[in-house]
């Protein structure tokens, strides 16, 4: 085996938001370096590009350069840096040709630190492993001032290289050692796994996603105006239980307040009571047990009632909400100063005798926040779900609202606007994948994220996704039920396992109790719905509508493994705080203890994490490492252009949709081979995969393939 450690160093380009972007596909982008080293060999350094390279020997000096870093490669087995995907993606785009194995150490550290939000950077990992740092104090002014390393001094940047593969060298050795300890060498399975999937997600970055720009321009448009009218329909609510309370949406203690009809006393005393701040790590305070009484009788003690109020001009400004004072000779300031009685307004609120707001209530301490109670979506849908079953329509519409609002905002700023700017002049769009940054192995994605999105057709956002090919389409194959099959898988319950061998619809189930109507009788949408909270009981949960918790304690006494799975993942994590997979993964979990009420604290993540891992971290990955390795080998021109948790998509060559979908569909239902052969773990329930096609990715149809074994 061959090992190298490799780093390349690039220009930048500084684009309108003040951000560096050295991406590859910049085309304004170039390569400045490449630097090198076998093992523990000597370190060799090639320039590329850089402005103070004398042209006349400039190009004998690169076509050297190529030619000696491309035998490099071709006698390498395993290349290692510190994110090398970038650097692979940077080889590839320059002309260069890799196809052997890789190891990251910025995997190698994610693996190690389990999963832990904790720095991730070469300068972080060597600090935490005590070994070479590297000399960022040699380029950080150069950086700063938006020099890119091909205006640096030469001498500088050579430097700074040969110090990263210096860093990057001893880091490598040093995780190799940790991992030798017993404690952490069951998880080399899962380092393993994540080094081989880190080429085919840069194949996949590196074949981007095609834009349609006319219908990204409609498609902001059509959000723009939903936008608008959301905000005109929240303010008319607002006025009806607010009166003249001008309520800012984008504030959560303005908003706290409008949903509880309570504002706080004194923020300090607040903050000390319910522990609302971070510990010295940047994590939240572990908030402090009591009763419902105990809870209610102190909210009451430390907040005032909101009251509707009436506006009135301000008597001290006159309504003009500054006024000039005056000096000791008579004459007034030339320059105004904010009226202190109406703070700059011009009006005054006068309290009415009716209690403002929609008047809806905290569970407990956990709903407490800074600013007064929790406003995120997911206590938004709960308490939207509660307004809806004690028939409060004003409090149901206006959350409703709340929530859509809050998503159009995010559908604006990140998908429309993160496409707008970081799509290439060519109209190919190529987001980042990045394996280090999940607390459950699962992939995010950024510039923009492609993960975090609605499904299908509720979505309009998918329909700028077309193809690059002329009469080409868009191929989705997406998991059937893959959590709960996941689940099944590490719980071993029998009943759980033989729904799915008969067939079982575990959505449809769900609805059937929540909707309290016959399975035969469930809806599309109303089993759309209804899988949320299929997969709410997968992680313990428990609170709801008495429909839903009656489906939450049915749940569990239908599975009774899980359970006993799920009580038996809390005991190790309060015992070693760590819950460890077979698979190799482990997720860490410090400082757990058991709860009054029996649960683990952060039991949710403790039964989320392993069941999300093995999906996203495991399943998915094995299943695409294996396309792609088809794809190639058949010499397919389709391209696998993204994936989204649970599902792939692919644009496809006409004349290959059959035959694409196929490979996809083997690829994916077939992946117990895979997953036994990397694991050494017997598979034990069947995957479902469903398939569709059109000629974007939002207006699709059902895909069927032909003779279907």
């Amino acid at each position: 085996m061959t090992i190298t450690y490799l780093d390349v160093e690039t220009t930048f380009v500084i684009n309108e938001n003040r951000r560096t972007d050295p991406s590859p596909f910049n085309s304004e982008n170039k390569l400045v370096s490449v630097q090198y080293s076998h093992d523990s060999g000597p370190i060799h350094f090639h320039w590329f590009h850089h402005k103070d390279l004398d042209e006349a020997a400039a190009e004998l000096t690169i076509g050297e350069s190529f030619n000696l870093v491309q035998d490099v490669l071709d006698k390498t087995t395993v290349l290692i840096g510190h994110n090398i995907k970038f650097d692979l993606m940077w080889l590839w785009e320059s002309g260069f040709d890799y196809t052997g194995g890789v190891y990251d150490t910025m995997i190698g550290e994610y693996v190690l630190l389990r999963e832990q939000k904790w720095g991730l950077s070469l300068a972080d990992s060597c600090i935490r492993r005590n070994v070479a740092m590297k000399k960022s104090d040699l380029t950080h002014d150069y950086l700063k001032a938006g020099t890119g390393f091909d205006a640096m001094p030469m001498e500088t940047v050579e430097e700074y290289g040969i110090a990263d593969i210096e860093s990057t060298r001893q880091l490598h050795q040093a995780q190799e050692e940790i991992f030798r300890n017993s404690h952490n060498s069951p998880m080399r399975k899962h380092l393993e796994l994540m080094n081989k999937f880190l080429p085919t997600l840069a194949v996949i970055e590196r074949n981007g996603i095609k834009i349609d720009f006319v219908t990204l321009e409609k498609v902001r448009k059509e959000y723009e105006i939903e936008q608008a009218q959301l905000r005109i329909k929240m303010e008319e609510t607002c006025r009806d239980v607010m009166g003249d309370t001008h309520v800012n949406f984008a504030s959560p203690e303005q908003v706290s307040q409008l949903i509880y009809s309570r504002k706080i006393i004194n923020k300090k005393n607040w903050a000390e009571t319910f522990n609302t701040g971070l510990n010295e790590k940047g994590k939240p305070l572990r908030r402090p047990y009591m009763s419902v009484s105990k809870f209610a009788s102190l909210v009451k003690s430390m907040t005032t009632r909101v009251h509707k109020t009436q506006a009135q001009h301000c008597h001290k400004c006159h309504g003009r909400g500054e006024f000039f004072k005056t000096k000791k000779d008579g004459n007034k300031w030339k320059k105004s100063s904010k009226c202190p009685a109406c703070f700059g307004a011009g009006y005054i609120y006068i309290p009415l005798p009716k209690i403002g707001g929609l008047t809806l209530n905290p569970r407990d301490v956990m709903d407490v926040s800074a600013n007064g109670f929790a406003t995120d979506k997911a206590t938004l849908v709960r308490l939207q779900g509660i307004a809806t079953y004690n028939g409060n329509t004003k409090a149901q519409e206006f959350l409703k609202s709340t929530i859509r609002l809050n998503a159009v905002d995010v559908y604006l700023s990140s998908f429309v606007g993160g496409i707008s700017r970081n799509t290439r002049n060519n109209g190919v769009l190529h987001p980042r994948f990045n394996q280090c940054v999940t607390r459950t192995t699962r992939l995010s994605s950024s510039d923009p994220n492609f993960q975090n999105q609605p499904r299908g057709s509720t979505f309009p956002v998918r329909a700028v996704v077309v193809s690059r090919f002329d009469n080409g389409c868009i191929l989705q194959a997406d998991y059937s039920q893959l959590e709960f099959r996941i689940a099944a898988q590490l719980c071993g319950d029998e009943t759980m396992i033989k729904d799915i061998l008969s067939g079982s619809d575990v959505h449809k189930y769900t609805a059937s109790i929540i909707f309290n109507k016959p399975e035969a009788d469930i809806t599309k949408e109303e089993r759309t719905e209804a899988k949320a909270h299929t997969f709410k009981p997968l992680y313990g949960g428990t609170t709801g509508t008495p429909n839903e918790m009656e489906y939450y304690k049915a749940f569990v006494e239908k599975y009774p493994r899980l359970g006993e799975w799920h009580e038996a993942l809390q005991v190790e994590a309060i015992s070693t705080g760590v819950v460890t997979l077979y698979t190799g993964q482990q997720f860490a979990f410090p400082d757990t203890r058991r709860l009054a009420n029996g649960n683990a604290s952060g039991a949710p993540s403790i039964k989320n994490y392993p069941v999300q891992g093995l999906a996203g971290g495991c399943v998915v990955p094995l299943a695409l490492i294996h396309l792609q390795n088809e794809i190639v080998r058949k010499g397919i021109t389709s391209k696998i252009i993204n994936t989204v948790h649970d599902s792939i998509v692919l644009d496809v060559f006409p004349g290959e949709e059959e035959e694409v979908a196929r490979m996809t569909y083997d690829a994916m239902t077939k992946v117990d081979k895979q997953f036994e052969e990397q694991y050494n773990v017997s598979w034990k329930v069947p995957l479902a995969v469903d398939l569709e096609i059109g000629k974007d990715w939002l207006n699709m149809q059902e895909y069927h393939l032909t003779n279907l074994s």
